[in-house]
């Protein structure tokens, strides 16, 4: 059994050339063909460029804040209790709102 709390776990970007943190709750090898289980926090504003994974599936939750999903050019809003599933391939594109934080819990998977 493994425990972890937000104080012990690191605090690493959320990808290349974005000033966006994220808690590495699971990293890769820890479960089978989890890569990482997050909690990603979004200044104002902040947005996670378009992207997409061929080889990853990717579980999201909103924990709290307003934002926008963008997933292949069609826009969705998001709040609190709000879940989704990225599928391999689709580009998907996340951003708080001007005016709002925005905390993202998120499980990538290995396909």
């Amino acid at each position: 059994m493994r425990i972890h709390s937000l104080q012990e776990v690191p605090v690493v970007p959320l990808g290349s050339g974005t000033a966006i943190q994220k808690h590495m709750l699971v990293g890769a090898g820890v479960v089978p063909q989890v890569r990482q289980f997050v909690r990603a926090c979004f200044q104002a504003g902040q947005v996670a460029p378009a992207h997409a994974h061929p080889d990853m599936t990717e579980l999201f939750y909103i924990e709290a804040g307003a934002g926008t999903l963008t997933v292949d050019g069609v826009s969705h809003p998001l709040q609190p209790g709000v879940s989704f599933v990225i599928e391999p391939g689709e580009h998907h594109e996340i951003a708080s709102a001007a005016d709002s934080e925005l905390v993202v819990v998120y499980v990538s998977i290995q396909i």
